[in-house]
């Protein structure tokens, strides 16, 4: 039995009032439901209206059904809710398991925006399926969440089309509906007379037909000139209209004409759906802080361009491109010195891209430029060069110049590879090739260069021999109370003593943790030297609290992990309770997961404490918070960084703090640096922290003299009066 929605006889009647069910396809929502399906790369898509006992839909992409009964949609669960309703996997699910959509038809996941054209007047729901268990990102949510409000409006627009159609009375309709133009035209003159309301949206009244051409879009001229003269029913057009004021509008037309030299119709302002979908394409093919094309966009321009160098046997040149020492960068100087090179970056690839090139943003510090129509490669690698020459002028970053070094990978189209594919991995080699040569420099992709593919063995041999050296260590990086500016405990980060480079991060030998040998005696040797470190600790009676070890993926391949950590404690006198192990929702994703689950039990049951870090990237359930002992949340940095300028990370990270109060659970905001983060923190009720504001990462030697020099907060501070603790030396 299916469930009632809150007001249903409100609701059905609302539906009802739409005249939408058993209606003919309509373009409008058939390119939703494409839209949908490709945006969030799901085979089937819907726009389903949800009656008293029945869904049915008006359109959909993938599924040959017209509709299903109530008692067995998906979409029936969708309209209790004002957000978007999730099911990761419908066959573990008891509400869906059985229904024939998951039977006969393969569905697996779900994720269905309800319909809102009221308060509790949920009509339906804009839903994507898939026939594989998947997660749903908090990106993709608003993104399905915006472009259900466009189906929205194509519901009300539906509506007025209705009542258009079955009402005569077209100035009344048009004025009730708002922002709503009524006219009629003499073909023999090409007197228009318009509505009063026409002075208030187009700045005009009535007159000559010319008034308002005049201010339309020149590129959308033509589609409005055919109204001067056209006979019979006349489709709608959409179109550019600049005001008096300058301001440009978006209007639909629609008209019909009802005597031989006379036509009546209609002209509304469509611009809130035009920004509402100009605002959902660009952020689904746009970087937000750039505003470059993003990754998608990219491919689908670079597939472009060889496609049409195939038919005209032109070149194409591709650039990869990353920031040399970026992450210096954003560890010296902050991550808003690291935000300044990048849009820095964007700006000098978009001053020197030609007409026909696309400049992109593909994820992090890494551009690329696509160099369409280049005669030959030659002329790419001068192209690359004299890039490389301007992206070396230093720019001023609050009073002191900042250099935005690059290296570079070229691969050209037809004298590498022929394939998208192919020539990306072309010039990401080459861009390998550059970094590791000494960087600052462009390299052309050779056929050899296909043996640095073995990057990943070197960099494991280098870290085995490392291990053996003793080069691994952890630093530690303290967590602070919030309400008393106290040190509660540590979290161990894996360092490589580097005799040559220095203090390596695993942002160096990262690769290695894909190795589950490897990364097995990689955490070994850190959780060693963590249970060393407190034993010392402890008996010099310092206070420390728990210290925390990141455990990876690949750890988690060893059926005797937990037992081996715990026998490490034991051998050094340690308590179990004095560690707690960070892992992050990938761990709960891999197969075995019950396997996982068991050593987080062990691990739990013997007194160790777990945490989920980088809490809210990732890909689990929610319901993961609930199937592990998860005992502590950890805010992810990216969050933290824009809660003070971006009103959705603020509120992510409120939900995330809310959630940790409901299920009584810790909760630490990772990447502190200032103190108004720490205010609204504190305000939100956030219970710990860390980051640079307090420490940088620093060796187990100096973590005595960080706690007994550590600043505590007075009760005023901790009130939330005075700013976070002035920063403890790194060491």
């Amino acid at each position: 039995m299916f469930p009632a929605a809150p007001g249903e006889a409100d609701r059905v009647q609302a539906l009802h009032a739409l005249r939408i069910l058993d209606t003919a396809p309509e373009a409008h929502f058939d390119a939703i439901c494409r839209t949908a399906g490709a945006l969030f790369r799901a085979p089937i898509a819907l726009v389903s209206l949800v009656g008293e006992d029945r869904q049915w839909f008006k359109a959909r992409c993938g599924l040959d059904l017209d509709g299903t009964s109530r008692d067995v949609a998906f979409c029936a669960y969708a309209i209790l809710s004002e957000e978007v309703f999730v099911v990761e996997d419908a066959a573990a699910d008891p509400r869906f398991r059985d229904s024939p959509l998951v039977t006969e038809h393969g569905v697996r996941f779900y994720a269905g925006a309800p319909l809102i054209l009221g308060p509790n007047l949920h009509v339906g729901s804009l839903c994507v399926m898939d026939t594989v268990p998947r997660g749903f990102r908090p990106d993709e949510i608003r993104q399905l969440r915006d472009l259900a409000a466009v189906v929205v409006a194509q519901l009300r627009l539906h509506r007025t089309e209705q009542d258009l159609r079955e009402r005569e009375e077209r100035l009344r309709l048009a004025l009730r509906a708002g922002r709503m133009v009524a006219w009629e035209r003499d073909l023999r003159t090409g007197h228009a007379t318009r509505s009063e309301n026409a002075q208030d949206l187009l700045g005009i009244g009535s007159g000559p037909i010319s008034l308002m051409l005049d201010r339309v879009h020149p590129d959308d001229r033509s589609h409005v000139d055919r109204f001067s003269a056209y006979g019979g029913t006349l489709d709608a057009v959409e179109f550019r209209y600049r005001t008096q004021a300058g301001r440009q509008l978006w209007l639909c037309m629609r008209a019909e004409q009802t005597e031989p030299d006379r036509i009546v119709g209609i002209t509304f302002d469509i611009t809130d759906r035009k920004v509402a979908e100009a605002r959902l394409w660009r952020a689904a093919n746009h970087d937000p802080l750039t505003g470059l094309p993003n990754r998608a966009l990219f491919q689908e321009r670079f597939r472009e361009a060889l496609g049409r160098a195939e038919c005209t046997g032109a070149c194409v040149g591709l650039l990869l491109i990353d920031i040399d020492d970026f992450k210096d960068v954003n560890d010296t100087l902050g991550h808003d010195a690291g935000d300044a090179l990048l849009i820095e970056m964007a700006a000098r690839l978009s001053e020197m891209a030609r007409a026909g090139d696309t400049v992109a943003r593909l994820g992090g510090d890494e551009f690329a430029v696509i160099l369409a129509g280049s005669p030959r490669l030659e002329a790419a690698s001068v192209f690359a060069a004299n890039l490389l020459d301007r992206l070396r002028q230093p720019f001023a970053y609050r009073g002191r110049p900042l250099a935005t070094k690059a290296s570079m990978g070229l691969a050209s189209f037809p004298e590498h590879h022929r394939l998208p594919d192919e020539l990306m991995k072309d010039a990401d080699i080459a861009l390998y090739r550059a970094k590791s040569s000494g960087r600052n420099r462009v390299t052309v992709y050779a056929p050899e260069m296909r043996a640095l593919t073995e990057k990943r063995v070197t960099v494991s041999a280098q870290m085995r021999e490392a291990l053996l050296g003793g080069q691994i260590v952890p630093f530690y990086q303290p967590k602070v109370c919030l309400a008393t500016g106290r040190i509660v405990g540590f979290e161990a980060l894996a360092r490589w003593l580097h005799p040559v480079e220095g203090v390596l991060a695993p942002g160096y030998f990262g690769s290695a943790f894909e190795d589950p040998e490897l990364a097995h005696a990689i955490g070994s040797r850190i959780v060693a030297q963590v249970a060393a470190d407190m034993r010392a600790w402890r008996a010099r009676g310092l206070d420390f609290g728990q210290v925390a070890v990141n455990v990876s993926s690949a750890e988690f391949h060893r059926p005797d992990l937990a037992e081996s950590v715990l026998a490490t404690l034991q051998a050094e006198g340690v308590p179990p309770s004095c560690l707690e192990i960070e892992v992050t929702e990938t761990v709960f994703l891999g197969r075995g997961s019950d396997f996982v689950s068991g050593i987080l039990r062990r691990f739990h049951e013997s007194g160790v404490t777990l945490a989920l870090d980088d809490f809210g990237t990732g890909y689990a359930s929610l319901t993961h918070l609930k199937q592990f002992p998860v005992d502590h949340i950890k805010i992810d940095q990216s969050f933290v960084r824009g809660l003070d300028q971006d009103g959705d990370d603020a509120a992510i990270v409120a939900a995330v703090i809310g959630l940790g109060r409901a299920l009584d659970t810790r909760v630490t905001a990772e990447g502190v640096e200032n103190p108004d983060q720490v205010r609204r923190l504190r305000a939100m009720g956030c219970g710990f922290a860390q980051g640079y504001l307090y420490a940088k990462p620093t060796a187990g030697s100096r973590v005595p003299w960080l706690i007994a020099n550590w600043p505590a907060l007075d009760e005023t501070a901790a009130a939330g009066s005075q700013a976070a603790p002035p920063r403890a030396a790194a060491g």
